[in-house]
């Protein structure tokens, strides 16, 4: 349960933001697009593996704690994909 709202929610979330930029900014020119799919192609795994990594190494922490440090580690790529959408 703890992988589950650690690693792969937080990934889902990766997933829908790129993907609404992605799907905002085709065909207008703007290459935010492009950025916001690269930022989500190298943050959407590595945030997941970090996740899963502090979600293996600290059993003992309590439940919310770590599920609100996982979601601050993994909701750092969708605020650079939105920051791209404005450049």
């Amino acid at each position: 349960m703890r992988y589950l709202f650690g690693v792969v929610l937080p990934a889902l979330l990766q997933v829908l933001v790129v993907f609404i930029v992605v799907e905002t900014n085709t065909g207008n020119g703007s290459w935010a697009g492009l950025a916001a799919y690269l930022i989500g192609i190298f943050a959407i795994p590595l945030t997941a593996i970090i996740n899963a990594l502090y979600i293996w190494k600290s059993p003992d922490e309590h439940f919310l704690n770590m599920i609100g440090k996982c979601f601050s580690i993994s909701v750092i790529a969708p605020i650079l994909c939105l920051f791209m959408m404005f450049l």
